[in-house]
């Protein structure tokens, strides 16, 4: 049994001591100041979804099950330069929530997260050891323009592949307000970084807008900085294509939404892991099911699964949301193609 086992429970109930006890960010300091509006009270952002109390996050401690222990996938480094040329896009997986999205001329990652743990230290009693390790080494990754950060988890936000990208690419940095503020003036990076409100857009020169949009869910990073930066997801239109990247987010109405505002869309790239047990999580990840029922809402033609089977934060299986989501193709009459489970660097082409 390896340590990250034997220390499951312990781990999480130590961390939680910790993060109680110190405080890093004091809660008086604003990660962003701006006017108010209905999901900002003029100090914190206002999640639509309930949050979880101390007792339950004690609860959800206990509840969890042992780790996943050596299973992992095989998984043969992405060598980009074996690809045509791009038509309209081309997108990689290359584990949990990050992509490489390309589309002619411009190169974007999503949420990206090389490290080997994830956590405040890379310690087994502070973090979670990664199960896969990404499909594409970070050095080989062709130029990065832009990267995407959806909130600031530590599973999504990760500041060790932030300074590396930083130090090979020099992007530009896109994401919620007072991330930025988080990474440049706490963090104290020296990144150009550019963040959002929802529906806010960007708007580049060859026709391609980047938009920021509504997600459900809540952002904490540690227990003094809970919504002090806002949570979203990302949609790329370019003049052939449009990709939805939903980042984290619970199944609701606000789907819907996005779909009736931006679509038709051609891609979309949905969370179905992290999702058991339901009375903890439903509030803020979907499970394959309600990725299904998003696929619908979204009005996509293609949807890519992601946020499986690379870090054990939760107590489904290895491998259990791949299952559940082809069962849910078929109890909602998908075809096998129209929303996938890739495999850990599987590129498309559109």
């Amino acid at each position: 049994m390896n340590a990250d086992r034997k220390i499951s429970k312990a781990k999480l109930l130590f961390l939680l001591f910790i993060l109680t006890s110190c405080q890093t960010t004091p809660d008086k300091i604003p990660y962003y100041s701006g006017s108010k509006s209905n999901h900002f009270d003029g100090k914190k952002f206002i999640p639509e979804t309930k949050q979880p109390n101390f007792w339950q996050h004690l609860r959800f401690v206990f509840s969890i099950k042992d780790y996943w222990g050596n299973e992992h996938d095989e998984i043969l480094p992405v060598r980009l330069n074996e690809f045509k040329e791009i038509n309209r896009a081309r997108i990689t997986f290359i584990g949990h929530s990050t992509f490489l999205i390309q589309v002619p001329d411009i190169n974007i990652l999503t949420d990206p997260i090389w490290s080997n743990r994830a956590g405040p230290i890379p310690l087994p009693v502070f973090s979670t050891k990664r199960q896969n390790h990404p499909a594409m080494n970070l050095e080989d990754l062709p130029r990065i323009d832009f990267v995407f950060i959806s909130h600031n988890s530590y599973y999504h936000m990760d500041i060790p592949t932030i300074k590396k990208l930083q130090e090979k690419f020099q992007p530009k940095f896109i994401t919620g307000l007072g991330n930025c503020y988080y990474l440049q003036k706490v963090k104290e990076l020296d990144i150009s970084c550019f963040e959002l409100d929802w529906d806010q857009k960007i708007k580049l020169q060859n026709g391609i807008d980047f938009y920021f949009v509504k997600t459900k869910g809540w952002s904490k990073r540690s227990w003094f900085d809970t919504n002090k930066t806002l949570c979203g997801s990302l949609l790329i239109t370019t003049p052939r294509i449009k990709i939805y990247f939903a980042g984290d987010t619970a199944y609701s109405q606000h789907l819907r939404e996005i779909g009736n505002k931006y679509g038709p869309l051609d891609v979309a790239l949905l969370p179905i892991g992290a999702y058991e047990p339901r009375w903890y999580l439903k509030e803020y990840h979907m499970n394959p099911e309600e990725a299904v029922k998003a696929h619908i809402l979204l009005n996509t033609k293609k949807s890519i699964g992601m946020h499986f089977d690379t870090f054990q934060t939760t107590n489904e299986g290895y491998l259990e949301a791949r299952i559940a989501l082809s069962e849910a193709k078929l109890t909602y009459g998908l075809s096998k193609l129209e929303f996938v489970a890739p495999g850990f660097g599987e590129s498309f082409e559109f």
